[in-house]
């Protein structure tokens, strides 16, 4: 873990200088633009600064000319999450979409709060999982059983289970909702489904972000999981494919819709 820590901040280091020696910008001039004392901007290059703001990361980001891509290393490596949309494309805008996948390397998907697929890179396009034909990425992973007794590994407890708890939560907070009470009907026809909600802890609390195994058809089994990260005030939902041991702050190409 140590290791990891000094690591991320030396690459945050190297990743800032190299872009305000290409530009000719010293240090202090940085701290001048963004509003900072010469020390605070050094913490902020030398990764000491733990929670950055949206706001300077963006003026960082603008001010040092980075593109998608680079904005994106540049909050991976200095907040360790991925970065908002830009300022001016709201998440109803396909734009800002494509811009969150276009830097993803791996199959990513964008789900809304009802878990419905509203946009994918081409990658986790060519999934078994996206051919199965159902708009709803719950609905799929719960209720199609080619893909839940194929391609998701442990898909009792890594995956019903999760994703259930999440439907129940919706059930209770969304209760004029339409999309938890059809699920919930499905679910109730489903044995095994059935099986799973019933030694569900009353109480259950899940991590969002818990790698759930994954059978990946090149990668192969057992050497992929699944990170489901939240998003948003809007509730949207990024769900990307990630083989195990890959360093997602060094994306090396770009996947767009």
């Amino acid at each position: 873990m140590i290791t990891t820590t000094v690591q991320r901040r030396r690459e945050l280091q190297v990743f800032l200088q190299r872009f305000r020696e290409r530009l000719g910008i010293s240090q202090k001039v940085m701290a001048e633009r963004l509003h900072l004392s010469p020390r605070g901007y050094w913490n902020l290059e030398q990764g000491r600064v733990r929670n950055p703001s949206i706001e300077v990361l963006d003026e960082l980001s603008a001010i040092l000319k980075l593109g998608a891509r680079e904005r994106w290393t540049l909050y991976m490596l200095a907040a360790h999450h991925e970065p908002p949309p830009l300022r001016g494309a709201s998440l109803e805008d396909a734009s800002a979409f494509a811009e969150l996948l276009a830097v993803q390397q791996c199959p990513a998907v964008v789900v809304d709060p009802a878990w419905k697929v509203v946009a994918a890179n081409g990658s986790y396009r060519s999934l078994p999982l996206a051919s199965a034909g159902r708009d709803s990425f719950m609905r799929q992973v719960l209720l199609t059983p080619q893909v839940r007794d194929t391609l998701l590994a442990n898909w009792d407890d890594a995956w019903a289970a999760p994703m259930l708890g999440e439907l129940r939560t919706a059930c209770e907070v969304q209760p004029d909702a339409d999309w938890p009470k059809y699920l919930m009907r499905a679910i109730a026809r489903d044995e095994r489904l059935r099986w799973v909600w019933r030694r569900m802890d009353a109480h259950l609390l899940q991590d969002p972000a818990v790698p759930r195994p994954f059978r990946h058809p090149v990668w192969g089994p057992q050497v992929t999981v699944v990170e489901t990260v939240p998003r948003y005030p809007t509730g949207h939902k990024i769900v990307s494919f990630v083989p195990l041991g890959s360093r997602r702050t060094s994306p090396s190409t770009t996947d767009r819709q």
